[in-house]
């Protein structure tokens, strides 16, 4: 009996020391999932985040249908901006798929979207129209601009204060989306490459449609 006893003691121990571990796998598996839930979702809804108000300069290129477009094209609209190249091989596409998922999802309200080229020597207008074709681009709402490189670099750096230039043969440019606000102000700023950000990005268009 009291052998049988002792086999109960420690098969009882074996039972509760592995059902301990299995109970705290199981807190840190929901603690890892709570972490993960909070850094996409953590922010509250409805709350911007201005930047120091950024004025977009004026510009005037060359859209991928041959036709002139400037800022006085986009006053009175909520626009969201990038600079790409065609050609790049790294972070373009990603960036322009991105752009295309925006263009669908806000198919029903009045977004618009502008691509410049930081590589517009080989960007010419019948490069964009292809570019633009292959990422399903509506030419009413998605510009893919042309122009001078040198007015292109200086709005990039200067009007949206973000990188653009070439080191040695490879294009430099950030991949970084800009919110324009109606005003043509600059409202913020989105690294296309982070979910959290791009969550937040699509959240900040919403409430200032409602404006």
């Amino acid at each position: 009996m009291e052998a049988q006893a002792d086999n109960a003691t420690k098969t009882k121990r074996k039972f509760d020391k592995s059902t301990l571990i299995w109970v705290m796998l199981g807190v840190i598996i929901i603690v890892i999932a709570a972490v993960n839930l909070w850094s996409v979702f953590g922010t509250k809804p409805e709350v911007l985040t201005e930047t120091a108000s950024i004025s977009v300069p004026d510009f005037s290129l060359t859209n991928q249908q041959g036709e002139p477009l400037g800022l006085s094209d986009m006053v009175g609209k909520v626009w969201i901006a990038d600079f790409i190249f065609t050609n790049c091989p790294t972070i373009c596409p990603a960036m322009t798929q991105e752009m295309a998922r925006l263009q669908s999802e806000f198919v029903a309200d009045p977004v618009y979207f502008v691509s410049f080229s930081v590589d517009p020597e080989r960007d010419t207008t019948e490069v964009l129209t292809r570019y633009a074709k292959a990422y399903g681009a509506d030419d009413r709402r998605w510009h893919f601009l042309t122009g001078d490189k040198a007015h292109i670099y200086q709005l990039a750096e200067q009007g949206f204060s973000l990188a653009a230039g070439h080191k040695g043969s490879e294009v430099l440019h950030s991949p970084r989306f800009v919110l324009v606000k109606a005003d043509g102000n600059i409202h913020d700023y989105y690294d296309s490459r982070s979910k959290p950000a791009m969550l937040r990005l699509r959240r900040d268009v919403k409430t200032l449609l409602k404006k």
